[in-house]
C-alpha cells in the first residue's frame, strides 16, 4: 500500500507586543533585532508608557522597515501594556502572539525556530514557548538547594527545571533536562516568549503593577492547565538589561515579590491556611540567606523588602 503523502506544514503568522519605558536607545536595538528576523513578523505593537514619549520617535523611524503600530499609555505596568498590545491583534490573522521585553536582542532565527514548533502541531496542543535568554542560567541545584526543593515541592525531581511548587516557587530549566530542544514546563517567563493569540486572550497578564513581578507565571501557569508549555533550548535572544539604568527602589520590589508570590499561591495553585504560611515563611528565610550570602549592593533594603 502506497502511503499517503504528508500535507504540508502551514507556517504561522505571528505579532509582537513590546511594552517600553524610558529607554529609546534599547528600544532602537530591539526593533532591529526584529527587523533582521528571517521570519517577519506580521505586526509589531509597541506600548509606551514613558512620561514623555521618549521612544515614540523611535518608534516611528522603524516604520518604513517594519509593520509597526504604536501606542502610548499612562498605565505604568508591564503586565497592563502587555494586555493592551494583544487586543489590537486578530487570533485568525495572527495565530501567535510573541511579547517581548525592550531591552531584547533576538538572534535572525529566533522567531523562526519558536514558530516551528507551533506550525508541527496541528491539533494546538502546544500553548507557549518561551526563548532562551543567554544572560540568565541556573545551574543545577546545589545538594542544600535540592534538598530545600525536596521539601518545598513535596516530590522529587533532578533539577526541578520548568517546576512551580510549594508557596509558588518557580525555577528555571537548567537545559540539562532533555536531550531534545523542548523542555516541558509547568510555567514560562516573559523576557521573550510565544503564545497562541486566542489561548492568551482568554487568560489575558493579571493587572499586576510596575515591574509586574510573577505576572508571567500567574499567567502562564493558568495557561499550563490545558495546554503544553517549554522552554526552547535553541531558540536564543541576548538581555541586554537596560532596567539597571532606571530608578529602582530594591524595598518596594523585594516587597512586591512576595506578595506576588503569595497571590499566585492562591489564586493560580489554591494554596493557602497554616501548611501554606509555614511554606512561604521557610522561603522567605531561605531567600533571606541567600541575600545575606551574595551581599549584593542594596541588600539591605532587599532584606527589609522580603519581611515588610
Amino acid at each position: 500500500m502506497t502511503e499517503a503523502p504528508s500535507r504540508p506544514v502551514t507556517p504561522l503568522a505571528y505579532s509582537l507586543v513590546i511594552p517600553a519605558y524610558e529607554l529609546p536607545d534599547e528600544l532602537d536595538r530591539t526593533l532591529a533585532g526584529v527587523a533582521a528576523q528571517t521570519r517577519p513578523p506580521r505586526e509589531v505593537i509597541v506600548v509606551d508608557s514613558s512620561a514623555h514619549e521618549r521612544c515614540r520617535p523611535v518608534a516611528e523611524r522603524w516604520q518604513a522597515r517594519l509593520p509597526l503600530r504604536y501606542e502610548s499609555t499612562t498605565e505604568r505596568s508591564a503586565a497592563v501594556q502587555r494586555n493592551r498590545g494583544a487586543q489590537f491583534i486578530d487570533p485568525a490573522t495572527s495565530p501567535l502572539v510573541g511579547f517581548m521585553d525592550d531591552d531584547i536582542t533576538l538572534y535572525p532565527e529566533t522567531c523562526a525556530r519558536v514558530a516551528e514548533v507551533f506550525d508541527a502541531d496541528p491539533r494546538g496542543e502546544t500553548g507557549g514557548i518561551a526563548v532562551r535568554i543567554d544572560e540568565i542560567t541556573r545551574p543545577e541545584p546545589s545538594r542544600l538547594a535540592w534538598w530545600y526543593y525536596r521539601i518545598q515541592a513535596g516530590y522529587a525531581d533532578r533539577t526541578y527545571g520548568g517546576r512551580l511548587f510549594g508557596p509558588a516557587i518557580n525555577c528555571l530549566p537548567c537545559y540539562t533536562e532533555t536531550e531534545g530542544d523542548l523542555i516541558p514546563s509547568e510555567w514560562l517567563n516573559s523576557g521573550c516568549v510565544f503564545y497562541r493569540t486566542d489561548v492568551f486572550l482568554r487568560e489575558l497578564f493579571p493587572r499586576f503593577e510596575g515591574y509586574s513581578f510573577m505576572e508571567d507565571v500567574h499567567l502562564s501557569a493558568r495557561i499550563a492547565r490545558t495546554h503544553r508549555l517549554y522552554f526552547h533550548k535553541t531558540a536564543r535572544c541576548q538581555h541586554r538589561d537596560g532596567a539597571v539604568t532606571r530608578p529602582r527602589d530594591f524595598r518596594a520590589i523585594a516587597r512586591m515579590r512576595i506578595r506576588n508570590q503569595r497571590l499566585v499561591a492562591r489564586e493560580v495553585l489554591g494554596l493557602r491556611g497554616p501548611v501554606f504560611e509555614a511554606k512561604l515563611l521557610l522561603h522567605k528565610l531561605f531567600a533571606s540567606v541567600s541575600v545575606l550570602r551574595g551581599r549584593a549592593p542594596r541588600w539591605r533594603e532587599e532584606l527589609l523588602g522580603t519581611w515588610t
